[in-house]
């Protein structure tokens, strides 16, 4: 049976039910003090001086050049910002390290950084049945998702239901609850609209675990999760190649304030915005064929074998019943008309996240 039109473990409850999934090591940075959020907002080109306690946002992290070094979600509390960002590509160690870059910087400012990736477990808890589930089950409330007064809008905002001091969760203290499980649960889209990390302490993960097993909530597997997150557009450390510029994810709006002030690489994210336009653009590309459009393969205007783009993750879809890669391709190559292929098969490209995205023309 063509592996395309089967459905990984777990990705029908994620979709329509409830389900659970390892996060991985995720980066976890804790910036906590009195000039953490002045600080951290010069690296960043989110607005964090307009959230309040509780609301977060998406942030680009660019070098002096403007190029994206991180993209990462940002929540802050009441005495600084937490960021959370995707596991480092495996074999790549830590990478490039968000704590080693804005200490580079700290001189006199009061404020502590500390690299909290090692001292917490991450969990994934995503589905329509989500929400319902961490308000009976959470020590308090879950945030409503709603956009707050005095930041800009956005449909990415993050809530956090609970929220404390960073110097607590700093020294392992959570500041909430889950399942009687010391627990921080951090709302957002990782894996859609009305997902939520769950953070733990790194022992007890497997309580947590065992609770959700017992309850028959049903663990997703890691194609599962791949699946979503590329049906959703979220770009991965895979997906972030050298000199990648913040504006060609297409995320503005939830990642990128052009009304700040000035912030490490913001001269070039600037310009760009007053061209009015990117050379590339972060497009999903649909074939037929799963072994021609893996990570690395290169899109082709057909006929004419002139190479527009480069595929860099890939799976089947199940809402497309098709093979799905990510990957930026060249803006004026996604007019209407033009054909493409991926090592001689058709392909076509269509927008992120497909629940509100339109495809180009069908090859």
């Amino acid at each position: 049976m063509d592996p395309v039109s089967i459905a990984p473990d777990g990705y029908r409850d994620l979709r329509d039910h409830l389900a659970w999934g390892d996060a991985g090591r995720r980066r976890i940075v804790l910036v906590a003090g009195e000039d953490a959020v002045r600080f951290v907002d010069g690296f960043c080109t989110a607005s964090l001086a307009a959230l309040a306690p509780g609301a977060g946002t998406e942030a680009f992290f660019p070098d002096a050049r403007g190029q994206v070094q991180l993209w990462a979600t940002i929540l802050r509390m009441a005495d600084g910002v937490w960021i959370d960002a995707d596991p480092p590509l495996d074999g790549d160690g830590e990478g490039w390290s968000l704590a080693t870059h804005l200490d580079r910087y700290h001189i006199r400012e009061r404020l502590e950084i500390v690299d909290a990736s090692d001292r917490f477990a991450t969990l994934f808890l995503a589905g329509p049945a989500a929400r319902a589930w961490l308000q009976r089950e959470a020590s308090l409330p879950v945030g409503s998702g709603e956009d707050l007064p005095g930041r800009e809008a956005s449909p990415r905002t993050l809530i956090a239901p609970q929220y404390g001091r960073l110097a607590d969760v700093a020294a392992g203290v959570l500041p909430g609850h889950c399942a009687g499980i010391p627990a921080a649960i951090l709302q957002g889209e990782w894996l859609g609209p009305g997902s939520y990390l769950v953070v733990v302490p790194r022992d007890d993960a497997t309580r947590l675990v065992d609770r959700w097993r017992g309850e028959g909530i049903v663990e997703a597997s890691a194609a599962a999760l791949e699946a979503v997150r590329r049906e959703e557009g979220r770009p991965a450390p895979c997906d972030v190649p050298p000199r990648v510029l913040p504006q060609e994810f297409g995320r503005d709006g939830a990642a990128i304030s052009f009304t700040k002030g000035c912030y490490l690489g913001q001269e070039t994210v600037a310009r760009l915005d007053a061209l009015g336009h990117v050379n590339r653009r972060f497009v999903g590309i649909v074939t037929a064929a799963a072994v021609s459009a893996g990570p690395g393969a290169t899109v082709t205007i057909r006929g004419a074998q002139e190479a527009v783009g480069t595929i860099t993750s890939a799976g089947p879809s199940p809402r497309l019943g098709e093979w799905l890669g990510l990957g930026l391709m060249r803006t004026q190559a996604l007019a209407a008309g033009v054909e493409f292929e991926v090592a001689g098969v058709s392909a076509r490209w269509v927008e992120l996240p497909l629940s509100r995205g339109t495809s180009g023309d069908v090859a």
